[in-house]
């Protein structure tokens, strides 16, 4: 909360702040995974990050590239993800043209033998593709889909049911009725 106050205040020390969590961020991922105020700093990212500016500076892009995206490949994911995923989303919402960047980077770090953290991701991929425009959606489609196919193989209920309500976004139904339509016409 008093951070927050001294960013919205303190415009001259706004990059100072930013760069100073940005540390913390690279602390967690890259040394010592302790996760001690992780989901707190990115409540309060959540709400700088709405207050970006557009378009974004190339700063932001860089953020969200090698920090925010980079938080997906923790083991702890689960104590800060609602966060996590609520910056991603804003990102989107900010600029659409981020969502392929922000997509391939998830499929990156997609969990292979952990469906409880594989649940998280379906959930946040769902957030992304319904705020995602068509034209951008394109763009992604092909990992989208393979990692979906991989999902409907999973053994876990979840996955599995999680997988099943990804096909009832707008942007995504189009496109698995023209690969289903192209898949039969294979076949035949």
């Amino acid at each position: 909360m008093v951070l927050r106050r001294i960013y919205g205040k303190f415009m001259v020390y706004r990059p100072f702040i930013r760069k100073a969590i940005n540390n913390v961020f690279y602390q967690f991922i890259y040394e010592t995974e302790k996760h001690n105020g992780i989901a707190e700093l990115l409540e309060i990212l959540g709400s700088i990050i709405n207050g970006f500016a557009l378009p974004l500076k190339e700063e932001h892009k860089l953020f969200l590239v090698r920090t925010l995206i980079q938080l997906h490949k923790a083991r702890c994911i689960s104590m800060y993800h609602r966060q996590l995923s609520y910056c991603i989303t804003q990102f989107v919402e900010k600029d659409g043209k981020l969502a392929d960047t922000i997509i391939r980077g998830i499929i990156k770090y997609w969990p292979v033998t952990n469906s409880p953290k594989e649940v998280l991701f379906l959930g946040e991929l769902e957030e992304i593709l319904e705020a995602t425009q068509p034209s951008e959606f394109k763009k992604c489609m092909v990992p989208v889909f393979c990692q979906v196919a991989r999902c409907f193989n999973s053994s876990h209920f979840q996955v599995k049911s999680l997988t099943l309500s990804l096909m009832s976004i707008p942007s995504m139904q189009l496109y698995y009725l023209f690969l289903l339509w192209l898949n039969c016409w294979l076949v035949v």
